[in-house]
């Protein structure tokens, strides 16, 4: 049966379901702010920075001001993918601001579906 969406075009190509997941997180200033949970099951994220003061991300462990993954503020955006960068992807995130003050991310990822909520299995 030929593909006729991309959603369909997706599990074809990857063997999988998969569901797209959006969530607004606050940082609150230099207090250590999880990200993203730990999930074996996520295959790729993207962190946009819609705030107005830039923060830094990292892996497993709160950064301090000045290490990790600098996402500038208004737009900066940073992104994940499990073929590129391995379990990086699946890994808990951890982000705090360069000075002590609130912005806010937009999370977005891709997550497996449980084999019992995808239909026609």
């Amino acid at each position: 049966m030929p593909s006729r969406t991309v959603r369909d075009l997706l599990v074809a190509l990857r063997g999988v379901t998969y569901t797209p997941r959006s969530n607004p997180v606050v940082v609150a200033g230099l207090t250590d702010t999880i990200v993203l949970k730990n999930n074996p099951a996520r295959i790729a994220w993207l962190i946009v920075n819609f705030g107005p003061i830039d923060c830094f991300l990292l892996p497993l462990t709160a950064p301090v001001s000045g290490s990790g993954v600098r996402l500038a503020a208004n737009g900066g955006a940073v992104s994940a993918e499990w073929t590129e960068d391995g379990e990086l992807v699946a890994y808990e995130w951890h982000s705090v601001c360069v000075i002590n003050t609130i912005t806010t991310l937009t999370v977005i990822e891709e997550v497996i579906e449980a084999r019992d909520k995808v239909v026609g299995t």
